[in-house]
């Protein structure tokens, strides 16, 4: 057979067992080349539209070098002649990030310190504006009439969502309790079933029964219920009145309210609509029992039940208070308190930036303030008699000391000095009472209760009531020993000048301690016509042998008490 028919024969071969398929594969080069060119054509196209697109944006940039860049989206935005682009994106915005703490922080809101408005124009209910005359408040102070409106505004929401929080910085004294107090009375009035629906935590038990007290005085008209839990009362009783009688609006200290809710049945958060931490600074120092955590825990903790579904998807919200003399700027503080973009209100005049480490210490704006250089510390008792006398301060005084010892020392040794170097004996000689931790508590609140009756002229204490003591008397605060911090001589010389009345702070400082108190003291808010004036107080011509017999007669009376 020749070599052609062999070919011919080992095609058909091919063909019947189907190996030979260069006819398909011409037919599918020419297929894939078509596809590939129209590939190719797309490709160009979009290539050129992205290049032009580009081309005019860098032009535009150049023409215009003042265009925003919010403008920058719109022609990004634009319908390109071929290819596939981006879908247009919706700018974000700062509701859509989540918080790192300080987005919130640099944006206070600040009200000045003489800022006042009359009650009647916060949108308070009549009952209410009646109960606040009988008391006495006609004008809400700067805290207040900021404060207020805010929450009265949010009463009647109703929503999924959580209520945004509000954090306060404002001075001791400046009517924190009211401003918290009215809208929670006025949101609680209209309550049908007695829920716990309001818990205020404040560090003190003197100032469990202080707020106490202003709360029932502004729910007089109402069924409305305050309770006080206090850890001197036995934990069995009140677990029994709880379970009796559910109050609305429980006034605790924190490891007490961790009590009850680790205890007590019928203490469930379920219901609440407000929580109020009051002097924060404070409480966020304090861990009695892991308060904050079992408070948290208590508040956001989920029940699997249909009421827990359904029911309260649309409800009143919980809504965090948090109130403080010495707002701190570091958020990691307040992350215990799961706090989320809160409003933040500081009462004070804005004039210098506050780093994040730093804190927020303002004076009341109607107090008055001395500092008394001391160049010998043997002579300081003497300093502080003279001051007395010299200024007139016949009463409605509070002495601060560093210690026990020293305020027991500094009573003894006052009333030997009034003896000793009275030239007048027609002057009356100071009556003094003595308040520290070492003094029975029954004893200490006899004191302060003859005090602000004012059978008693000077009260020398330690910093045991630096916190929760609101005595309206008082007109004089006298640090004789420095405080340890801007914070405590916040509170300690809040304890005059309240609610809008004047008041005077003198603080003694002996020579090495001035650079130190100085630099303390200038990192505190004041109004623009506020400062820390000097004063010298001098020691008379033969004052020095008296009070050299003044000591003796102290030492002999120390030494006839062991």
């Amino acid at each position: 057979m020749s070599d052609p028919q062999q070919s011919r024969k080992r095609k058909r071969g091919r063909q019947r067992s189907g190996d030979d398929k260069a006819p398909d594969q011409k037919s599918s080069n020419e297929k894939h080349s078509s596809i590939l060119q129209k590939y190719r054509s797309i490709s160009n196209s979009v290539n050129t539209a992205e290049a032009a697109d580009a081309s005019n944006l860098l032009h535009n940039a150049h023409s215009d070098d003042n265009k925003s860049e919010q403008d920058q989206p719109q022609a990004l935005d634009q319908t390109k002649p071929a290819g596939l682009v981006p879908l247009p994106q919706r700018r974000l915005e700062k509701r859509d990030m989540v918080s790192t703490g300080q987005e919130w922080i640099v944006e206070p809101v600040y009200v000045k310190p003489t800022f006042q408005k009359p009650f009647n124009g916060l949108g308070l209910s009549e009952r209410m504006i009646k109960n606040l005359a009988s008391a006495g408040f006609d004008k809400a102070f700067a805290v207040q009439a900021s404060v207020i409106p805010i929450l009265i505004g949010d009463i009647g929401e109703i929503s999924p969502d959580g209520k945004q929080p509000v954090l306060v910085n404002a001075a001791t004294g400046s009517g924190k309790t009211l401003a918290y107090g009215i809208p929670i009375v006025e949101a609680l009035a209209q309550r049908v079933i007695p829920q716990i629906r309001a818990v205020v935590i404040v560090p003190t038990r003197p100032l469990i029964q202080q707020v106490r007290g202003v709360l029932e005085s502004l729910a007089r008209g109402t069924s409305l219920r305050v309770f006080s839990l206090r850890s001197e009362r036995p934990f069995a009783d009140e677990q029994a009145a709880l379970q009796a009688s559910l109050p609305d609006i429980l006034v605790t200290t924190p490891g007490r309210l961790v009590d009850h809710i680790r205890s007590t049945q019928s203490c469930t958060m379920r219901h609440l609509r407000y929580l109020v931490i009051d002097e924060a600074d404070r409480l966020l120092n304090q861990s009695f029992q892991d308060w904050v955590d079992v408070l948290m825990e208590s508040l956001h903790s989920k029940v699997a039940s249909y009421d827990s579904l359904v029911a309260t998807s649309w409800s009143y919200n919980l809504q965090k208070l948090v109130f403080s003399a010495t707002l701190t700027n570091d958020a990691g503080k307040w992350a215990s308190l799961r706090i989320k973009q809160p409003r933040i209100i500081i009462v004070g005049d804005k004039s210098k930036s506050i780093s994040v480490d730093e804190e927020q210490f303002s004076v009341p704006f109607t107090l008055i303030e001395y500092m008394v250089g001391i160049a010998d510390a043997s002579v300081k008792p003497l300093i502080l008699h003279n001051l007395l006398r010299q200024e007139l301060i016949s009463g409605h005084c509070i002495i601060f000391t560093r210690s026990n010892e020293t305020a027991a020392r500094l009573t003894r040794l006052l009333g030997i000095l009034d003896r000793e170097l009275s030239m007048d004996k027609s002057i009356k000689p100071y009556k003094v009472g003595l308040v520290t931790g070492e003094i029975d508590a029954s004893l200490r609140k006899r004191t302060l209760k003859e005090f602000a009756e004012d059978q008693i002229d000077l009260i020398i204490c330690t910093d045991i009531i630096a916190r929760g003591m609101d005595i309206e008397s008082i007109q004089h605060v006298i640090n004789y020993d420095i405080p340890i911090s801007g914070r405590e001589y916040i509170h300690r010389v809040g304890r005059t000048a309240r609610a809008g009345r004047s008041g005077t702070a003198w603080t003694l400082v002996l020579r090495p301690e001035a650079k130190w108190f100085k630099s303390m003291t200038k990192k505190i808010r004041r109004s623009k016509e506020q400062r820390l004036f000097n004063r010298d107080v001098s020691i008379w011509d033969g004052q020095e042998e008296l009070y050299e017999k003044a000591l003796n007669i102290l030492e002999k009376q120390v030494k006839g008490m062991q």
